[in-house]
């Protein structure tokens, strides 16, 4: 007798934008996944352009969120209730304040230097679903994108500011239980309006969950600015690349399968 089994698949994918690469900068997105059993979480970080190091706490900021979250999730909290995320937020700002003042740094100068990072954050657990976000960015559900920002100024809040004591207030959405497939994104994304017309629901193809590499290689083409000639003009032409800023995209879906 077959019988239909509910897993979870995941992909994400950091790209340098073009900007940043034509300045030698580094790359300040990140992009955590993690899966356990029928349940995966999803994490994209995007630090501060004015930080000096700021890809250090989005890097860190989306690993500790993702790890607080699925490990909350896997002990049979909800995704649904806002208690959960409150909690993972007050255990990543424990974890940031030892770490600035265990370097005898916590100062204002080293937080802003590293620690301010946006954080989009998704989770899709058992027969619920929820999307978290502190800053800008996007996402989409099942094919309806919803965008986060700007922010005035384009001063978007982030988690780091807890640590002043002033704390911004999160983004949460309940989704339906009937989810499917969830995108998030950091604002860098954005820069794509034009080219697939708003809908960053696109990368929710197949394609970019079968091939562990596909997303990359796809965000790879899109920082990358294109050129050809015109033979009757004799002049080389070039487009910009679309993705001019940094961008993190992470996906989760689940799947039914018949085992």
């Amino acid at each position: 007798m077959n019988t239909i089994v509910e897993t979870a698949r995941v992909a994400s994918a950091v790209v340098t934008g073009a900007r940043h690469a034509r300045g030698a900068r580094n790359g300040q997105d990140a992009a955590v996944t993690l899966v356990v059993g029928d349940i995966a979480v999803a994490v994209v970080c995007d630090g501060c352009s004015s930080g000096a190091s700021s890809e250090v706490g989005s890097r860190l900021g989306a690993t500790l969120v993702a790890r607080a979250l699925i490990a909350r999730l896997a002990r049979g909290e909800r995704a649904t209730d806002p208690e959960t995320w409150t909690a993972v937020r007050a255990e990543v700002v424990a974890m940031l304040r030892l770490i600035a003042e265990d370097e005898g740094h916590a100062s204002d100068g080293f937080v802003r230097d590293h620690l301010l990072f946006t954080i989009v954050a998704a989770a899709l657990a058992r027969d619920e679903a929820a999307v978290w976000a502190i800053g800008d960015g996007a996402y989409v559900v099942d094919g309806e994108t919803r965008t986060l920002g700007p922010f005035a100024n384009n001063e978007p809040p982030y988690l780091a500011y807890d640590l002043f004591d002033e704390a911004r207030p999160a983004h949460f959405e309940i989704l339906s239980p009937a989810t499917r497939t969830i995108v998030i994104a950091t604002d860098g994304a954005l820069d794509l309006a034009d080219t697939l017309d708003g809908d960053l629901g696109w990368f929710a193809a197949a394609r970019f969950l079968a091939h562990p590499d596909a997303l990359r290689r796809q965000l790879a083409i899109l920082a990358r600015a294109q050129e050809r000639i015109d033979w009757d003009e004799r002049r080389i032409v070039r487009t910009p690349a679309p993705l001019q800023d940094d961008c993190a995209i992470a996906i989760v879906q689940r799947i039914r399968e018949v085992v």
